[in-house]
């Protein structure tokens, strides 16, 4: 199985080693062969500009997309991400590659303004995140494309451990984090595939 990854700084593992990365994990742990496409700073625009180069042209088996949260840290709209994110998944069904959305994990507001940067409009980012959430996963059951719900994956594991110790920033997952991710995806796809 051949699965390209494309995103942001989520997928490109910003704040950990390589090898900590979830798509250095899950290359590692089971037999997928990965190639991580994502690119620090990324927004959906941006991934749909490269996603001839860096998807298509590749020819993988399956395509894991995941982003937004550039988008609404830029202030773009939910409805100009949907937009991106919709193309993505259908121009790899018309290739017949295998899509699967992912949803970016929540963002730790007050964390982020001391370890990340306090310019942001977190409220806006956090409110649009949870539309878009919402329509990621009513638009894959929809369609029938599998779904690795990072966000809810974050939001139970908080219930056990701190914030400090999933988030490098409030932002970006921390190695543990990432082991989680790794852990989810490895579910969602093996139950995409039987």
């Amino acid at each position: 199985m051949n699965i390209v990854c494309i995103g942001d700084s989520l997928t490109s593992g910003f704040g950990v080693f390589k090898e900590e990365r979830w798509t250095s994990i899950l290359s590692r742990n089971t037999s997928f062969n990965i190639t991580n496409k994502g690119i620090n700073g990324d927004t959906t625009t941006g991934m749909l500009c490269r996603f001839y180069e860096d998807v298509l042209l590749l020819k993988p088996t399956h395509v894991i997309i995941m982003g937004g949260c550039n988008d609404f840290i830029s202030n773009r709209s939910v409805k100009n991400t949907i937009i991106n994110m919709k193309e993505m998944i259908e121009d790899a069904i018309k290739h017949d590659i295998i899509p699967i959305s992912a949803t970016e994990i929540p963002l730790m507001q007050e964390m982020a303004k001391r370890k990340w940067s306090p310019g942001p409009d977190y409220n806006y980012v956090i409110e649009s995140s949870i539309l878009y959430r919402k329509w990621i996963l009513d638009f894959s059951e929809d369609m029938c494309v599998g779904c690795i719900d990072f966000y809810k994956l974050f939001q139970e594991t908080l219930k056990e451990y701190s914030q400090r110790e999933l988030y490098v920033d409030g932002i970006h997952p921390s190695a543990l984090g990432h082991r989680f991710m790794a852990e989810e995806a490895t579910k969602i796809i093996n139950r995409r595939d039987e």
